[in-house]
């Protein structure tokens, strides 16, 4: 597979009519280029790149590569292989990959994994600290950070994030089978269907890692503290606002709806009561009062399983700045949503 960058250029804004329930606008694109600048990879899953140096680009294979490409001389090194040592049926795999805040000094990046023990599929977050000179193992890692039971083999979720405050946040989705047959969206007792935000450096003997403090659900009966937000299906891949530190999920969606949601603090996304704005299934106990409206959505007739997605911060493109861009994997389409329109929203 190529790895590209897709160029919008320049197009009139035009309101997105399918969205009456919101006043969003979209960039419509009349016209895009596109520049390949590396090639030959098999199923990526992730970009990244390297901290303090943009034209190291790091690229993740769903099978377990970890491949770094230098954009200047198109060289590409192999940094680690987990190849044969996770478990990569349907959406598992390599999924995950942040650097630490405190990478000049510590080193460190964290990978999002699924591997099997006993017969059970499990995500595992790992650290590892950088080596020039190594191609990294699973062996290799210095500990692990975090261990979740997966009972299927999809919605695993994937993301992790170093936030603006310096937090780790952490992506999972339901767990997998069809309509979130464990009800995990919704229950408080698993990190299934989560937003986690954890501190991956405890400072504590035998800790793995620290509940932020200030984390909405410490002390809050029935709630594991590392919840950030909840209502999730698969919050495959969510990022911060280089600028104003908000940070956007794109929700990949069951049957009908895609969305893309703005968090809150300790805010409920409605999975599996709600998808998108409607009821799920015509949820007789669909009440709205305490669930968080998604920004946007799209029906299946425009894509079927959202992948975002970065607000741009650029300078190339006047029209583009403050957009989300996002795009569909079963289509291909991107789309630019326009990030001022949808401040207020709660």
């Amino acid at each position: 597979m190529t790895i590209g960058v897709v160029l919008i250029l320049d197009s009139p804004l035009t309101a997105d009519k399918k969205q009456p329930r919101r006043n969003v606008i979209k960039t419509k694109v009349e016209s895009i280029g596109y520049v390949s600048v590396a090639d030959g990879f098999q199923e990526p899953t992730d970009i990244q790149f390297f901290p303090g140096d943009p034209k190291r680009m790091i690229i993740l294979e769903k099978r377990g590569k970890l491949i770094e490409v230098d954009l200047t001389t198109k060289v590409k090194t192999l940094r680690a292989d987990f190849t044969g040592q996770i478990e990569t049926r349907s959406e598992e795999g390599l999924l995950g990959l942040a650097f630490s805040p405190d990478f000049q000094t510590d080193s460190k990046f964290f990978v999002n994994v699924i591997v099997k023990e006993g017969g059970k599929d499990y995500s595992k977050i790992l650290e590892f600290e950088w080596k020039e000179h190594l191609v990294q193992k699973i062996e290799h890692s210095k500990r692990m950070i975090l261990k979740l039971e997966q009972p299927y083999s999809n919605h695993n979720g994937g993301q992790l994030a170093f936030g603006p405050d310096r937090k780790l946040y952490i992506g999972f989705g339901d767990g997998g089978g069809a309509n979130d047959p464990y009800k995990n969206g919704q229950n408080p007792g698993t990190f299934l269907g989560k937003l986690l935000r954890i501190l991956p450096n405890p400072h504590a003997a035998g800790a793995t890692y620290k509940v932020p403090e200030d984390n909405p659900f410490v002390h809050h009966p029935g709630f594991l503290p590392e919840i950030w937000s909840y209502g999730f299906r698969n919050p495959w891949r969510f990022s911060f606002d280089k600028l104003t530190g908000e940070l956007y999920v794109a929700d990949v969606g069951q049957n009908e709806f895609e969305e893309i949601d703005l968090i809150q603090k300790g805010g409920n996304y409605g999975w599996n009561i709600r998808e998108g704005f409607h009821c799920f299934k015509k949820n007789p106990g669909c009440v709205e009062n305490f669930l968080i409206d998604p920004i946007h959505e799209y029906s299946r007739e425009e894509g079927q399983s959202i992948t975002g997605g970065y607000v741009y911060r650029g300078k190339e493109i006047p029209k583009l700045v403050g957009s989300y861009l996002y795009g569909d994997f079963v289509t291909g389409k991107i789309w630019a949503l326009k990030q001022k329109m949808v401040k207020n929203f709660q």
